[in-house]
């Protein structure tokens, strides 16, 4: 329990004055939502600390070593980095850069359930924000039916796999009405 207060605070300074896309929400709202779901879904502590540092090296100007040197575990460091996103080419949307991101997370059942967890957490984000980003929104569910189906596959957590589908559904229903 510790281990995750301490990565909740953590997080919260290392996000300080970041908000999320298109909403006055401050940033850490997104890793204390994302934990909650891993708790939620009993993945365990490593998995719950990863949750909030997920973003923690993508976002901020923080490194895997400053990770370290707060004394976070290498189980959760290394499911943090699983889910980071890094493009060798550079480019958002080279293929051969997402297989390889999405393979990595395929290989390890927590990182898989994390990831599914944090795209829940945004499709949340994006009803809240439909009627002002209406084609970005089109675009992610799109995006999301193409790149999650595999990790929806392998998905064993019946919490996990119902909060995706909610939310999955709550953007299409909102979707659906704006039309």
């Amino acid at each position: 329990m510790l281990a995750i207060l301490r990565a909740a605070t953590f997080a919260a300074s290392a996000h300080v004055g970041q908000t999320r896309k298109g909403l006055p929400d401050p940033y850490i709202n997104h890793p204390l939502r994302v934990a909650h779901l891993a708790a939620q879904a009993e993945l365990g502590e490593d998995a719950v600390v990863a949750a909030l540092l997920h973003d923690v090296v993508e976002d901020t100007t923080l490194t895997w070593d400053d990770l370290r040197l707060a004394g976070f575990t290498e189980r959760a460091i290394a499911l943090a980095r699983l889910l980071t996103k890094w493009w060798e080419s550079g480019d958002d949307d080279n293929e051969r850069d997402k297989a390889t991101y999405y393979a990595r997370i395929l290989a390890d059942r927590d990182a898989t359930l994390l990831k599914l967890l944090d795209r829940t957490d945004n499709l949340q984000d994006l009803v809240r924000i439909v009627a002002a980003r209406r084609d970005f929104a089109e675009k992610y569910l799109k995006k999301t039916r193409r790149e999650f189906a595999p990790l929806l596959e392998r998905c064993d957590n019946t919490y996990v796999l119902q909060a995706f589908r909610e939310r999955l559904t709550a953007l299409e229903s909102a979707l659906d009405r704006r039309r």
